[in-house]
């Protein structure tokens, strides 16, 4: 019996010969890519979920406590840094700190810097639970990456921080507005 290649995904194989059967004239082979990436991104915050989960928290919630004890002591910032970090618009972080106020992982305290804003503070039962996650969760990234080789890690990151790039730029330069042919109705 043949091993299935890893690399392949049959119904994505399938929609590009069914795009060259549909419409000859364009070439979807670049489906392959993006669909392989979209997956893989799919399953990426289906990961962070799953780990998070195993702690009580969201993967949202996971990523915000890492942050702030990534900062190291005192393990705070302003709420508009962690939204930027984060991507996240006010409100939504707003939420998101009331909701991690309330079960005791962070804290608002007063910014001595700013006396309009405040800082979010992870407190020692955020700190003991973020530490427990990033273990757990550390060890996971390393046991899902350890039948690669340092050279594909590596050529992994390259390629898609090369894309992530182009993206950001075709984006910004509002190229994906432009038509690339005419439509008659």
């Amino acid at each position: 019996m043949t091993k299935p290649d890893p690399s392949s995904d049959g119904r994505t194989d399938q929609v590009v010969e069914e795009w060259r059967s549909a419409r000859p004239d364009l070439d979807p082979s670049p489906i392959k890519v993006f669909a392989a990436i979209a997956i893989t991104g799919r399953l990426v915050e289906e990961f962070y979920e799953v780990s998070a989960a195993r702690h009580g928290i969201s993967g949202a919630d996971f990523f915000l406590l890492s942050e702030l004890r990534r900062r190291g002591e005192p393990f705070e910032c302003t709420p508009g840094e962690l939204g930027s970090v984060l991507v996240r618009s006010t409100g939504g972080m707003t939420k998101q700190l009331d909701r991690i106020a309330v079960a005791g992982y962070i804290e608002r305290v007063p910014n001595p810097e700013d006396r309009r804003s405040s800082l979010v503070h992870l407190t020692p039962r955020g700190r003991q639970l973020v530490d427990a996650a990033l273990e757990d969760h550390f060890h996971s990234e390393a046991s899902l990456l350890d039948q690669f080789s340092a050279g594909e890690t590596e050529d992994l990151v390259r390629l898609s921080r090369a894309l992530g790039s182009r993206l950001r730029d075709w984006t910004a330069s509002g190229k994906y507005l432009e038509p690339t042919a005419t439509h008659t109705g």
